[in-house]
């Protein structure tokens, strides 16, 4: 059993039936506190919990007057929890359905990634609804689509740890997912805010009734209503979620900027890659590459990217989005300084600067600098460049596979991400070279989602001067 001041066990219950109070012992069995929110029973089956609650500090019983759904019951418990400083609730089910044993594996991970959403998926036994099983299927189809994706894998299994701030930020403000609705459009929601999801499977039983079994769902009435909230996700999703990344993504902002960014470091070192067989993400074969020490059949590239300690060229940057013929086109110069980091210069559209170093990432207009909010995918990629500025080939090695060919003085890099989320941020890095100059880097998330860089000649090295400095670099 394990106690936390930032984790907690929420569990809200509406008539749960004879198996409540066993579900709250084997839940502050395995860890405390645990929060019980009552929304509004009639059935008795909260009294000996409130007993318990009475001569046990750490578990609560927060009571609602009337019943007002699953979902307003949650948002209560996150609430109470947020105002009691914890961070981070564990929601289950009260009926004994979700597994009290797995709370720990489950709060550990949410302990490893903060900022995401852990989410169960459901491992179903014999005893399993057959409406059940097969309804949830368009559900997760569904869900796929509202999401551009499979980054969730159960959209109405309950068991999961929330983010409690991005929680209440993305579902206090709107009137819907109170009911049965909740855990589906609580996970859309926190997807369309960024909250990264992990999945962790998670057995799931479902008693009879004679087994103290209480089942609320009712088929007709709660289809209806999923019907009706994806039905008012999908418009939101036209209407608001896509127009709004679509205004986005065309400016040099930090989000964007940043993939540059990670791409333009190969100016001064990509590195070397080991083999690979080609496979369905078209990675080019290759003969074994050792990282340290490098390949010989390398030394020549990687001899002459070490040899210089500054870096200036020209580049053009094509961005391609999905519903847009014609790509957006950047052009600007960057800077690269072994010791201070890299500098984008854009020039067009729109003059800005950015700045990536061992601080982070900076955007310079004029003489205001602006610090993007932080953003997991974006730490990943600043740290996979740092790690390229400094050789460091055994920490690239950690985020990305890399996999590379020779073809005389032509060679070809890939990166690819070895998690699945900034995978999907950055998709695939192909950069092309001939000798020790980078020619054509190549970012693509799919067919209608991909950045080309073409680097111009480098020009002659020579230190950058103060002024250039104090510029472009910080």
């Amino acid at each position: 059993m394990t106690s936390s001041s930032t984790h907690l066990v929420l569990i809200p219950a509406y008539n749960p039936g004879p198996r409540f109070a066993a579900t709250v012992a084997e839940a502050l069995g395995q860890w405390r506190p645990v929060l019980v929110v009552v929304d509004g029973s009639t059935d008795g089956s909260q009294q000996p919990v409130i007993r318990r609650a009475r001569e046990d500090p750490e578990l609560r019983v927060l009571e609602l007057p009337r019943n007002r759904g699953k979902g307003a019951a949650v948002l209560a418990g996150a609430r109470a929890a947020a105002d009691a400083g914890f961070t981070h609730a564990l929601v289950m089910d009260a009926d004994g359905q979700h597994p009290a044993a797995s709370i720990p594996e489950f709060m550990a991970a949410s302990a490893r990634r903060p900022e995401a959403m852990i989410l169960g998926r459901p491992v179903f036994g014999p005893d399993v609804p057959a409406e059940r099983r097969h309804g949830r299927r368009l559900s997760i189809a569904l869900v796929r689509g509202e999401t551009f994706g499979r980054e969730i894998d159960d959209p109405l299994f309950g068991f999961r740890v929330y983010p409690l701030r991005a929680l209440r930020r993305a579902l206090e403000p709107r009137r819907g997912g109170r009911q049965y609705d909740f855990d589906t459009e609580a996970v859309v929601r926190l997807n369309w805010a960024g909250v990264p999801a992990v999945n962790l499977a998670a057995p799931v039983r479902y008693f009879r009734p004679d087994e103290g079994g209480v089942s609320h769902f009712r088929y007709g009435r709660d289809n209806l209503r999923l019907t009706w909230m994806h039905t008012r996700l999908i418009t939101e999703l036209l209407v608001r979620v896509l127009p709004a990344r679509w205004w986005r993504r065309p400016r040099a902002g930090p989000s964007t900027t940043i993939l540059g960014a990670l791409l333009l470091g190969s100016l001064l070192l990509p590195a070397p890659a080991r083999a690979a067989g080609p496979d369905d993400r078209g990675v080019p074969p290759g003969a074994p590459l050792r990282l340290d020490p490098p390949d010989p059949a390398w030394s020549d590239v990687l001899g002459g990217l070490q040899r210089r300690t500054t870096v200036e060229a020209p580049f053009e940057e094509r961005r391609w989005f999905p519903f847009r013929r014609q790509p957006v086109v950047l052009t600007g110069e960057v800077r690269i300084d072994a010791a201070r980091g890299l500098s984008l210069h854009y020039r067009t559209p729109q003059e800005s600067i950015v700045i990536i170093d061992n601080q982070g990432l900076v955007i310079r207009q004029g003489a205001r600098d602006t610090v993007p909010p932080a953003d997991p995918h974006a730490r990943a990629a600043n740290l996979a460049l740092l790690h390229v500025l400094r050789f460091d080939f055994a920490g690239l090695a950690e985020t990305f596979e890399l996999y590379g060919r020779r073809d005389g003085p032509a060679w070809t890099l890939v990166l690819v991400p070895r998690e699945a989320a900034i995978r999907r941020t950055l998709g695939q890095i192909t950069v092309h070279g001939e000798r020790d100059l980078v020619q054509r880097i190549d970012l693509r998330r799919s067919a209608t989602e991909r950045v080309e860089i073409t680097v111009g000649e480098p020009r002659p090295e020579a230190p950058f001067s103060d002024d250039d400095l104090r510029r472009f670099f910080r």
